[in-house]
């Protein structure tokens, strides 16, 4: 089978940006580097080594954790303006400007990626699948990183908190975790928040401050709030994403000749074959999240949106729905189909290095599915 991020240095992305840079300003300026690290963690190391709130360093984007990652981010009235480097973390000052670096504002991501373990007929279908996807693009789904709090946990988050059932959502995230005898062992202390506090992974900087504010006696309820609002946010966009991706999915299935490949626990399909005429029909469709503010204009769209929400008992108060002092839905559109750019792939005898730049929020294991159309491990 595929593999990818085998090794972080196996994945490589780096953020494009047109960044204005002055001798003076409210912000600074950092070019961000590190490696097997998320970009929550390293933000919060460096607010430590700038002597700032975590909340007063902006940046575009979650980067990947096993992975080697740049980005751009800005620290808003820094105490002190210092440059740092180790193996896992490195900041180089760029200057300052009037603007924080904000999510989702960049011109696009440059990718450089070995895949390793392609079989022979992977290999084989490789070149016919490059062009075909610099003629017609790939499927815009969602990737790994958007479903981080589902990943390993039973049911979504978001789902508990419809039913304003704020422990079995609290338990849910808390207990969400890969080692299987782990989450038993969880799951078992429920309650016992001592042992549970002895059980928690390294690094779950917020979730143990959470059960900290349990052992105090705090509702589950008001623990949500010890979340940072980004974080409790990714419950309802993990949700969102994946009720997104259903819609694409469905319609590849139902009108298209594909291949279906297994992601996470689910399934994702793209489409092998296509007429020019054809795909000039759907070359700029856009699927909205929820169709509210945004209709669908394609009709075999719209139909599909309303099975799946249907399907998923959501009905439009729900989806209009607040807790925890946030909306739990925003909607939006989101292009179907997008184009890498400076596709290139370079296969040696072990692996094969692909090359290429993508639009903000596309995302390169996506892509390299539908590059090989077979199952694809991500570490």
């Amino acid at each position: 089978m595929a593999k990818v991020k085998v090794f972080p240095e196996d994945f490589f992305v780096k953020e494009l940006k047109n960044l204005k840079v002055k001798d003076s300003g409210e912000f600074a300026y950092f070019l961000l580097k590190k490696k097997d690290m998320t970009t929550t963690d390293a933000v919060r190391e460096v607010a430590k080594l700038l002597d700032v709130k975590a909340s007063d360093i902006g940046y575009a984007g979650l980067k990947d954790k096993r992975a080697v990652t740049e980005q751009f981010i800005s620290v808003r009235k820094p105490k002190r303006i210092k440059e740092f480097s180790s193996d896992r973390l490195s900041i180089k000052f760029l200057g300052f400007g009037e603007e924080p670096v904000r999510l989702g504002e960049i011109e696009g991501n440059l990718f450089r990626v070995r895949v390793r373990g392609l079989s022979r007929a992977e290999r084989a279908s490789l070149e016919k699948m490059v062009s075909f996807v610099e003629r017609f693009g790939f499927e815009n789904y969602f990737g790994e990183q958007r479903f981080g709090s589902v990943k390993h946990a039973e049911d979504f988050v978001v789902k508990h908190l419809l039913r304003h059932d704020y422990e079995a959502a609290m338990r849910e995230y808390l207990t969400s975790v890969a080692d299987k005898r782990l989450r038993k062992a969880l799951l078992k202390a429920w309650r016992d928040w001592d042992t549970f506090l002895s059980l928690m992974p390294k690094g779950s900087h917020y979730e143990v401050e959470v059960v900290k504010a349990l052992k105090k006696g705090v509702s589950f309820k008001r623990a949500f709030e010890v979340l940072p609002k980004s974080v409790r946010l990714m419950f309802s966009f993990a949700y969102q994403s994946y009720l997104w991706n259903r819609y694409l999915t469905t319609f590849v299935v139902r009108y298209f000749k594909h291949c279906s490949v297994p992601f996470l626990k689910w399934r994702l399909a793209f489409i092998t074959d296509i007429s020019e005429e054809v795909f000039e029909e759907i070359r700029d469709l856009e699927i909205p999240f929820l169709g509210l503010e945004e209709k669908p204009k394609n009709k075999k769209v719209e139909i599909i949106m309303r099975e799946v929400l249907e399907e998923e008992n959501l009905t439009p108060p729900k989806l209009r729905a607040e807790r925890l002092g946030m909306k739990l839905f925003t909607d939006g559109l989101r292009r179907a189909f997008v184009f890498p750019k400076d596709l290139k792939v370079e296969e040696e005898k072990d692996s094969v290095l692909f090359s290429f730049t993508l639009p903000p929020g596309s995302y390169a294991t996506v892509l390299l599915r539908k590059l090989l159309c077979s199952p694809l491990e991500v570490y």
